[in-house]
């Protein structure tokens, strides 16, 4: 084999520098093989202690990788009919040759045999690399390597090289005999930084999972302890209304299913939530007798019971098993998947929530209880959205999600004090003993002037 001598002077400045950028030397003859020289992605910083070997590609790496290979191999179709692709040992280099795999399928070249690892290209042995190149007979051959090698390797084979970043790759048409190899096409590898806004959107939905699976486990194993649905239940919100916050970004009819799901089993725990609250509330009173705490805890206990058979059931398990799926495999709407998502984007659409959810509290009529409960979910989403996707939005998001509204607590009370009068409405269409329903219409008057006087309160603010 032998390379052309090529002038770097004569090759365009664009080639050596910008992203994507493909350069094509004509000539005449047939080549004997194609070879697809690839430096592997930008992989995690190397930590003391760890192996070298060990480091994984970042999550932006992967994600820009997994966008943008279809493309810089689209000079590949009808090159060749079999192919094959080896790579260096490195995890990092072995996940590279995945992703090439995978890429393949959207360009039309079969890959006919398995990844191989190479020595040669972890030892970075030039010499090696060539004689084993020279014995396969793949049409077309993938090398995952590292630097300086992949440079050395072209520079052997067409005379010159361009510096490769992470995730560049070139193509040289390779001959025998006298026919000069050539350099088909080169791209730089693409700028993973505009993927790191979805990157950290799906790390945060990952958390939450996790979180969820969790606090599940937690409820079956201790469900006397109010807190372990409690946190379960935000989680679950907590999930749903990143869902609903990227919904412009993410495939409709993912994201449609996904929030649906959520929704359903956060309904279920509806009723667990206000039976709670409502025993913590009676705790808290020192008046409350005894046959009126014994009441409150039988009647969480018999809802807990009733949550538990729910939440353990095949349909329920199944629909939040689907919802957790969905939350891991984020399907971006193509052009995002293609290029990214910039953080100012994301931060407008985040301006734009907090805007409409501002102006909402500042004229929602608290006599309008349904209404009030939907202006605090509302409220309580961009909360969420602003803690969970902080390091994307900015540091004072938190700050202004948590300030938007001054009677934040008003809305929290007003829906608790609703929800306790609703629950003794019920309670007291019961035959229960008069003592015990005397204490119930209590409570039932405590509430209503709670509501009353956040009324008042807010009329004179106004």
């Amino acid at each position: 084999m032998r390379g052309v001598r090529l002038n770097v002077a004569n090759v365009p400045p664009a080639m050596m520098n910008a992203n994507a950028v493909r350069y094509r030397i004509e000539r005449k003859g047939v080549p004997m093989k194609t070879l697809v020289i690839i430096r592997h992605g930008k992989a995690e910083q190397l930590q003391p202690d760890h192996n070298d070997l060990e480091r994984r590609l970042t999550e932006t790496a992967s994600m820009a990788l997994a966008a943008r290979l279809p493309h810089m191999l689209g000079m590949l179709e009808g090159r060749g009919r079999t192919a094959a692709i080896w790579t260096s040992s490195a995890v990092r280099a072995r996940q590279t040759a995945e992703l090439v795999e995978q890429a393949l399928k959207h360009v039309n070249v079969t890959l006919t045999k398995k990844v191989k690892t190479r020595d040669s290209l972890l030892k970075q042995d030039v010499d090696g690399l060539l004689q084993e190149l020279a014995a396969t007979d793949a049409e077309i051959v993938f090398c995952v390597g590292h630097a300086p090698f992949v440079e050395d390797l072209t520079a052997r084979l067409v005379g010159m090289s361009p510096h490769y970043s992470a995730g560049a790759l070139a193509g040289i048409n390779v001959t025998d005999g006298d026919e000069p190899n050539s350099l088909l096409w080169f791209s730089q590898g693409p700028d993973a930084s505009a993927w790191e806004t979805l990157a950290c959107v799906e790390r945060v939905m990952s958390e939450k999972v996790n979180a969820i699976k969790d606090r599940r486990q937690a409820f079956f194993a201790t469900p006397e302890d109010i807190e372990t649905i409690h946190r379960f239940r935000t989680n679950a919100r907590s999930l749903r209304s990143i869902i609903a916050f990227i919904k412009p970004w993410q495939n409709k009819e993912q994201n449609e299913e996904a929030q649906c799901l959520l929704r359903d089993v956060v309904r279920l725990t509806s009723r667990q939530r206000e039976l709670d609250v409502f025993e913590e509330g009676v705790r808290a009173n020192g008046d409350a007798s005894n046959a009126l705490l014994k009441f409150c805890k039988k009647e969480a206990a018999r809802e807990r019971s009733k949550l538990l058979k729910a939440l353990s059931s095949k349909e329920v398990t199944h629909d939040l098993k689907r919802a957790m799926d969905l939350s891991l495999n984020v399907e971006w709407k193509p052009s995002y998947a293609s290029y990214g998502l910039t953080a100012s984007e994301m931060r407008e659409r985040f301006d734009a929530m907090v805007e409409s959810c501002t102006a909402e509290l500042r004229c929602v009529r608290l006599s309008d209880y349904e209404k009030t409960h939907d202006v605090r979910k509302r409220a309580k989403r961009a909360r969420y959205v602003s803690e969970l996707l902080g390091d994307v939005l900015g540091a004072d998001a938190a700050d202004i999600a948590r300030h938007m509204n001054d009677h934040q607590d008003d809305l929290g009370a007003v829906c608790d004090a609703r929800a306790n009068i609703n629950l003794v409405n019920e309670f007291l269409k019961r035959d229960l003993d008069k003592s015990l329903a005397h204490e119930l219409k209590k409570i039932k008057n405590e509430n209503q002037d709670v509501l009353f006087n956040i009324l008042k309160e807010r009329r004179h603010k106004k």
